[in-house]
């Protein structure tokens, strides 16, 4: 239930003003998503090799879905696979839910 909550808001287009989030392509990064709440990712934006594969490591990828335990400005703390990160903000823009 919290996993379609949280997809509904992507939808409805709630993220915060400070981040990424673009309404028109309904695109929202980790920095616009509200913590405690479960989402899906929808693809990982960045064209950075090592970036790609880092995340991938994790077990980030597409259509695997991403909790996100809290957030600070320049940080987010994310459940992966039962893993948990501390991903710094460029890593938590290039993840698209």
């Amino acid at each position: 239930m919290e996993l379609a909550y949280a997809m509904d808001k992507t939808a409805a287009g709630t993220g915060s003003k400070e981040g990424s989030y673009d309404a028109a392509a309904g695109r929202m990064t980790l920095l616009d998503a509200e913590p405690g709440q479960t989402y899906i990712i929808r693809e990982i934006n960045t064209d950075d090799d090592e970036m790609n594969s880092f995340l991938f490591r994790l077990g980030c990828y597409q259509g695997e879905p991403i909790t996100l335990i809290s957030k600070k400005k320049q940080s987010c703390i994310v459940v992966i696979k039962d893993g948990r990160y501390n991903l710094d903000k460029m890593l938590s823009e290039a993840i698209i839910i």
